[in-house]
This record gives C-alpha cells, structure tokens and sequence, in this order.
C-alpha cells in the first residue's frame, strides 16, 4: 500500500503518471468550458424563443381585439349612412330585419338601435328599448358627437329584458355612430351593444389549441391594472406585476416574475394600440406560463448538453491513459535499464539505440492527441451550428406560419374570396389612383335575394352552400382585374378600377344574368332558385374627395342596390349622379 502512495508522490511520479494526469485535466477543463459555452448560448437563445412566442401570442389576441372593435365600429359606421334612418319610424321593419340579420351573422351583438337626436330609442333589434330615454348613456353622449367605443360596463336599459348566464349581470361594449341627414346636421345615434362574451370567447380561443401541451393563461387588465378577463379568483383584482407596470409605461415584451401567488411565470405583455382610425380601449393582453413548464425545453437541452459533456470526458480520459502509456513506454524501458547498468547488474544494457526517432514518436504522438483534441472541439462547435440551424429554422417556421395568418386575414373563410378588410384596404388604394390618374372608378354591390328565406327553409349548411356556388358563378363573369370579395353574410362587391358607367353596368348585368341562367342552384337533395339585384356607382375621385371616397362610394352602391330590391329584385340600378364613360 505505501509503494502505490508512494507513486503518486510529485518527486516519485512517473512520466505515464504526470501524462495521464494531464491528459485527464485537460479533457475536464476542455470539455466543460466548451460545455458550458454551448449550453449557455443555447439555453439563452431558447429562453428568448419562448418569451418572443408569448409575446407574439399576447400581440395576435390584441390584434384581433382591436380588429374585431374597429369592425363593429365600421359597421356602425356603415349603417348610419343609409339613407332610411332620416326616417326610422317608417322603415322600422326593414331595420328590424337588418338587425336580426346582423345579430344572426354576429350573435355577440346582443342589441341594436337606431336614437334620435332627443335620446328617445326609435327602433331597436326585436323591438327592445323603443321608447326608451337613452339620453343620459354615456354611448348616446359620446356617439352624437363623434365614433364612439365605450369599455365594459353593465348594461341598465337592456337589463329589464334580458340578463346574463347563469343570472348574471349583462355586461356590454357600447360601439356608436352619429346619424347625419342629407345636409349634416347629427339627427340621431347608431348603437350596437356587444355582449363581453365576445372578448371572453377571444381569449379563450387563444388558450385553447394550447391547453394539451402547452398550457398558457390569458388575462386583459383595464388601463388600471384590473383583471377584466381571465382565472375567476382574480377578476377584479388590480395587479402591480412587472408586466402590467411595464405595460402601463407603454413597453411590450416578456418577462420571468412572481405573481400573487407566489409562483414564478414567464409572461409576454402587450398593450392594446387600436386599429387604423380607432384608438382602442387601452387595455393590456397578458399571456403568462409556469415558469418550470415553459423552461423545460432548456432544462432538457441543459441536461443533454452536460449527458454529452461527460461522455466526452470519460472519453477523453481513457484516450489519454492509453496514449500516456504509449508515450512513456520507451523512456520507462531507458530508465530501467540505465537502472540496471547502474546497479550493474549482470547482462544489463541500453535498448537499442533510436536516436531522434523516440523524440519523432513523441512529436507524433503529442500531435496526433492535439488532432483527436481538435477533432472533438470541431464535434462540439457542429453540435452548436446544429442548434443554432434548429433555432433558425424554427424562426423560419414562425415567419410562415404569420405570412399564412396574413393571407388568412385578407380571405374570407367560406367562399375563399377577399374578405370585408381586404376589400376595404384595396377600395382605399384604388380611390388613391383614381384621384391620381382622373380615370373612372366602379363599384359594384350585390346581395342574394331572399337569402333569409333559404336559411329558414333549408338551414344555414345549406346557405353556406348556396354561398360558395354563388361565389364560384361570380369568380367565372369578373375579369381578371376587378376584385371579387364577400363584404358581409351574403352580400358581395366587386371593384372595378378604371371602368367607366357602361362598362359597370354590363359587368354588372352579365353577373345578374349568370346567376338567373345557372338555373336553381343543387342543395343536397333539392334545388334552389337563386337570383341576385345589383348596385353599380361610377365615380371619377377628385383629389379632395380621397378620405371619404370609399365611404361615399359603398353608401351610393348600397342605395342603389336598395333600389334594385325595391323595384322587385334580380335587377341592376344604378347609382344617380354615376358618371359617364369618357
């Protein structure tokens, strides 16, 4: 036992020994500075993949938020433009119909009215309200003046008729419109009062396709900090998070805290910032997860990095003992028997003389340890490429994944066709050239006459299959450069640039009279005959008039599609005031 201690002593250690050593402290330092560097950078880049992924979640809700306000204000909008509200009372029943078709088509409008200038309710969605003293509301306030979005609170007039699940409060948002008449002067107010279900159904729909493997939590938080949506412990509750303080200084981003209740979340924050001309409600979209199951992707990356690191280095450690005995191996026989000769001993002598081949072996040996060394760092820095390639291309997946949501923003899902927005944005650049170029501009508004009465008769999977057909007959008519889109239930448009009032009009007869000539249109089991009325305005766009173009444009195709209803359907009007072909 004390000659092997003894071998380990600095003075007694052989050169195997010290080479072994060596060898062996050199593969651990190695290995775990390389190790730790790789295991760093990646954990880091990692850490900050899934805090960009929370925040991207938390900014695709608000989007949709402010989106979703911003079109129910376009469509209060829309609707104060008809020219019937100068009149409420006598086209009570025709607005009825228009806002149960509304309320059909968006159930989360639980109430829509038309208000005078004095704030008595004159029409309201299945009669509620009517006569009512609204003048007092704060959206009556606000909507006489100007485009008006008001944030949750309960609704006290429409709480007399209905209430909310389960017995609950009605909670609302209020969007409204001031009514102008022909010579602008504000005649009343147009109000639609959204159910809170809305956002509530929002936000569940951003946890949802998560909830089996990634599990998130969502909130929205009042200008205050108040939870307005989310766990129904902590409704109410203000919170004074890092994140909501963060937000409230008007930064975005994702941050690891604690929460009140004690745990750690990592969670993506952004504020709500509106949408175009709408300012939005202020609100805050928290998207937070626990903190241990939102690392453990880098706790298992961490885990399989170091797994590696010490394979290496027991790797490393049995190479080097190998090679050491290898090196040593000649310069142990020379000492022996310089031993022997000096004890001299009988028939000892020197191995035969190598000259500087001893001294090339070493150099090779040492060198080709140096490769083996070299070779292994070249297999760590392909393991961190390899991770940094994963990393990227997982940015890549990202980057289409938005680019299909995009698309999927500009296309309405039923017929494939443009949807309401893209045909907005497309109607506004085109008002912009029209105004540039001089040339005529066209627009086209139809609807399916007695759409409703399908619906009834043969259910809603039976309209929705009268509206594709319909949108496949119409993609056959429209030429390549006019853009076909679905702009409301089953009412489309069509915008025709540089086409003058002839033009239009024949466009919008040779669509007429393809849907008259498909004869009924095959639903399952029956036929349904289908016909459409049709509203053409041609415009040449003055350089004042760009702003209020596409509105004044929609307004004067509608009120001429009105008048194709009117004077018995399957028929094109076209607007008064249209301009001739140059």
């Amino acid at each position: 036992m004390e000659k092997v201690v003894g071998r380990f002593r600095p003075r007694s250690a052989g050169l195997r020994l010290w080479l072994a050593l060596s060898f062996g402290l050199l593969a651990i330092v190695m290995v775990g500075v390389l190790s730790w560097r790789v295991e760093r950078v990646a954990t880091d880049k990692l850490q900050d993949d899934i805090g960009l992924r929370l925040q991207a979640r938390a900014l695709a809700l608000a989007g949709r938020l402010d989106r979703g306000l911003f079109e129910r204000l376009n469509d209060m909008r829309a609707l104060a433009l008809m020219p019937m509200l100068d009149e409420p009372e006598e086209n009570e029943q025709v607005l009825r119909d228009l806002f149960d078709l509304m309320q059909l088509t968006f159930p989360d409008y639980l109430w829509i009215g038309v208000v005078g200038a004095d704030g008595k309710v004159r029409v309201g969605s299945r009669g509620l309200l009517e006569g009512d003293d609204a003048s007092a509301r704060p959206w009556f306030i606000g909507g006489i003046k100007d485009l008006y979005v008001g944030d949750l609170h309960e609704a006290l007039l429409l709480s007399k008729y209905m209430s909310g699940p389960g017995g609950e409060p009605l909670i609302v948002l209020d969007v409204a419109a001031p009514v102008h008449d022909d010579h602008g002067a504000v005649v009343g107010v147009m109000i639609a009062q959204l159910s809170w279900r809305w956002a509530e159904g929002l936000r569940q729909d951003q946890m949802r396709p998560s909830r089996a493997n990634d599990p998130v939590e969502v909130f929205f938080l009042s200008p205050e900090g108040e939870v307005l949506m989310g766990p129904g412990d902590m409704r109410g509750t203000v919170l004074r998070t890092p994140s909501a303080l963060a937000v409230a200084r008007g930064e975005r981003g994702a941050v690891l805290e604690t929460w009140p209740d004690g745990r750690q979340y990592l969670t993506g924050y952004v504020p709500t910032e509106g949408h175009e001309a709408y300012g939005g409600l202020g609100w805050t979209v928290l998207v937070r997860k626990q903190a241990d199951l939102a690392f453990e992707p880098v706790h298992e990356l961490s885990r399989q990095v170091w797994v590696a690191a010490i394979v290496l280095t027991i790797m490393f450690l049995l190479l080097g003992t190998v090679m050491a005995r290898g090196i040593g191996a000649p310069l142990h026989a020379l000492a022996r028997s310089a031993k022997q000769i000096q004890a001299r001993e009988p028939g000892a002598a020197f191995p035969p003389a190598r000259g500087y081949r001893e001294a090339r072996e070493l150099t090779g040996a040492l060198r080709s340890l140096v490769d083996d060394l070299t070779a292994h760092e070249h297999e760590l820095t392909k393991m961190a490429e390899g991770l940094e390639q994963r990393v990227r291309e997982r940015t890549q997946a990202l980057s289409e994944a938005n680019a299909q949501l995009e698309v999927l923003a500009m296309t309405d899902g039923l017929t494939g066709l443009a949807n309401r927005r893209h045909f907005g944005d497309q109607l506004a650049r085109a008002t912009t050239r029209a105004a540039e170029t001089g040339r005529p501009l066209s627009l086209v508004t139809l609807d399916i006459d007695h759409f409703k009465a399908i619906n009834d008769q043969h259910g809603h999977p039976a309209g929705d299959v009268v509206l594709r057909r319909m949108a496949l007959l119409l993609e056959e008519e429209v030429r390549a450069s006019d853009l076909l889109a679905r702009v409301g239930g089953e009412e489309f448009a069509v915008l025709a640039v540089d086409t003058g009032m002839i033009e239009a009009s024949q466009l919008a007869e040779r669509l007429r009279a393809a849907v008259e000539g498909a004869g009924p249109l095959p639903v399952g089991r029956t036929s349904v005959p289908v016909t459409i009325s049709l509203g053409v305005v041609t415009r040449r766009i003055q350089a004042g008039e760009v702003t209020r173009a596409p509105e004044q444009l929609l307004a004067a195709a509608d009120d001429a599609l009105y008048r194709a209803k009117r004077n018995g359907r399957n028929r094109v009007e076209v607007s008064t005031g249209a301009v001739p072909d140059a």
